[in-house]
């Protein structure tokens, strides 16, 4: 039987409380440390600097060229990924962006416009030989229009 990983974030109360904390599955272990890492700033974790992900060092930057941003991500998250996640093999990471409108229910103006970056990483989990695929979601740099 394979281990159970314990579920992130752990509750603290139930830690204090000397209760189980709650279990995941191995695929799901890793969804969640890629979520981990995407979310995490650069420096944020001091003990190593150099964990989380770049994207939150071009947010609210002009983007110039589209293929070059997307490029860059895909080099740096696919890097961090396999730094930092060790579990997956054969890792490949896509990115896309599409915009996010927002309309005002009342005037059925639009009130913002955000950019949605879709990170889709794929791989194959080493310790079992499972092909593995996981989708994050982050919107990036809001543009008011009103």
């Amino acid at each position: 039987m394979l281990p159970s990983y314990y579920t992130f974030p752990l509750n603290c109360q139930k830690i204090m409380e000397k209760q189980r904390q709650p279990r995941c599955s191995l695929a799901d272990s890793i969804r969640q440390h890629i979520h981990l890492i995407l979310r995490t700033h650069f420096n944020e974790y001091r003990f190593d600097p150099r964990f989380g992900c770049m994207v939150w060092d071009k947010d609210f930057e002009t983007i110039r060229s589209v293929y070059k941003w997307k490029t860059e991500l895909i080099d740096a998250f696919g890097k961090a990924l396999k730094s930092y996640e060790k579990r997956l093999q054969q890792i490949q990471v896509v990115v896309d962006l599409d915009d996010q409108k927002i309309i005002d229910p009342q005037t059925h103006k639009l009130i913002e416009l955000r950019k949605r970056i879709i990170i889709h990483a794929a791989g194959t989990i080493g310790q079992t030989n499972e092909s593995f695929q996981h989708t994050e979601y982050i919107f990036f740099s809001p543009l008011s229009l009103t």
